[in-house]
């Protein structure tokens, strides 16, 4: 398997509240060198620094744009979020080294302000309009339970948008409607940082969501059928949780993960890019596959007992890995039922499984079953016998390739690693959940950990020594 270049997982659009921290000054304070890439962050909270700075370079890369980052945990004394970026703008010359185009992206914590600010060159491929919707998205996605992947995704949306010079970048609706009902605005608080609840009180939640007309979107015997099904929810923009034909963790990874119409047209829309598709399907499991070339994942399908096929978007994402300055996906695991699949159609990386003979993937539960039952038992097992590393680490397998939730699962592999840390299993998890949750820092680590503990596998050695390079940003790139 060749080499990935340097590269950073997309998780979709989603959002975040990890920012707070120190009073932003830098712009008033800063030094006369200026650095290749503006990145500020004067928060508490820097897990996600290299990512993120990452994310910065490879959108230049696409585009040509100078793109900064600027995270405050409170505007300054006196001073609007307008005033603000035209101070950060003005003081960096963002923009002036490459043509005149530049973009400035801005967040205040304490105030859940976002703004993006264009430098005047820009304006006629980015509008006010266009802007001001995106920072209303912003604070809906800005609480939310995956704080980088929101600026990631922006960060691609807007430069291929500006590569292209066309309207590839939908305007976004301020938030999904099923967002304002009272259990996220008010039974969680407006300033929830990333909604911290329990499995059960997300299951709960779905069913008190308001109900909408749902009936046309039922599971069916025909997997065809419910891909169809599943496409008309995307072109009518419903990013509600309590859709019949989604699994039961698939409504929870709806609720930690939010989503609005725009972005749901916006997924369709490269679906339709990529068509046709081919279905294959394996007993329990279903995969729709697209043409390659096109920037998007497969189309995981769960079969149940009583003969119906259900969508199971999180096992898009934990099946599948795609990259932030690439197209094709990469498939994760060889024991992957539908891995075969893959060769027939013909996807380029179909022979290049990431964790090929280094970790498997657990079986696919049968469907339907109670998550929360099943999650309360694991409980009561590590409550019984809290030195059970196995325990934490099959919760966290639960709460990873059923529901897709980045934060529980680590918090349970973490958990499994310091009780067991020579178990090679547990660290390739905690690598791969690191890079889902865009911890480069923490999965450089672990990588350093497996490249050790591994001489055998050369491969992995290669990648810790070109990741690590890759990651050591050149003096004078950033401030």
């Amino acid at each position: 398997m060749e080499i990935l270049k340097p590269r950073k997982l997309i998780i979709g659009i989603v959002a975040v509240s990890l920012f707070s921290g120190a009073v932003f000054y830098v712009f008033h304070t800063a030094k006369d060198s200026r650095p290749r890439y503006i990145f500020i962050n004067q928060t508490d909270h820097h897990e996600h620094d290299l990512a993120l700075k990452m994310s910065l370079k490879l959108a230049e890369r696409r585009s040509g744009i100078e793109n900064a980052l600027a995270l405050l945990k409170k505007l300054p004394d006196n001073e609007s979020i307008e005033q603000t970026a035209v101070s950060i703008f003005q003081r960096w010359k963002i923009g002036q080294g490459r043509g005149g185009k530049g973009i400035l992206f801005l967040y205040s914590d304490d105030e859940n302000l976002f703004r993006i600010e264009v430098s005047y060159a820009l304006e006629g491929i980015f509008p006010d309009v266009l802007c001001r919707r995106l920072e209303e998205a912003a604070k809906t996605y800005m609480l939310s339970d995956i704080p980088q992947d929101f600026l990631s995704e922006l960060l691609i949306t807007m430069n291929i948008h500006g590569q292209d010079n066309k309207a590839e970048l939908e305007s976004f609706s301020p938030a999904p409607a099923w967002l304002k009902f009272e259990y996220m605005s008010g039974g969680a608080g407006a300033r929830a940082k990333g909604y911290r609840r329990s499995l059960k009180e997300f299951a709960e939640a779905v069913h008190r969501l308001p109900a909408e007309k749902l009936e046309d979107f039922e599971p069916s015997r025909d997997p065809h059928e419910v891909i169809d099904k599943y496409f008309k929810s995307l072109e009518l923009g419903l990013g509600d949780p309590q859709l019949p034909f989604l699994t039961q963790g698939n409504q929870i990874f709806r609720m930690v993960v939010p989503r609005n119409g725009a972005q749901q047209r916006r997924v369709l829309n490269y679906y339709r890019k990529a068509m046709p598709f081919q279905l294959y399907t394996y007993e329990n499991l279903g995969l729709a596959v697209f043409r390659p070339g096109v920037a998007n994942l497969p189309i995981v399908l769960r079969h149940s007992r009583d003969g119906l096929w259900y969508i199971d978007e999180p096992k898009s994402w934990t099946y599948f890995h795609r990259f932030e300055d690439g197209n094709d996906f990469y498939p994760k695991y060889d024991d992957l039922p539908f891995f075969q699949a893959l060769v027939l159609a013909q996807q380029p990386n179909a022979h290049q499984p990431i964790y090929k003979k280094r970790v498997p993937t657990p079986p696919a539960i049968p469907y339907p079953f109670s998550l929360v039952e099943r999650v309360e038992d694991l409980e009561r097992k590590i409550q019984s016998d809290p030195h059970d590393d196995r325990a934490y680490a099959e919760l966290g397998e639960v709460y990873l390739f059923e529901i897709g939730w980045t934060k529980k699962a680590l918090d349970m592999f973490e958990k499994a690693a310091n009780l067991n840390p020579q178990r090679i299993e547990y660290r390739w998890r905690l690598y791969d959940l690191y890079i889902n949750d865009s911890q480069m820092e923490k999965a450089l680590d672990e990588l350093k950990f497996l490249a050790k503990a591994l001489p055998e596998d050369e491969e992995v050695k290669r990648w810790y020594a070109f990741y690590s390079k890759a990651y050591n940003f050149k003096p004078g790139e950033f401030n």
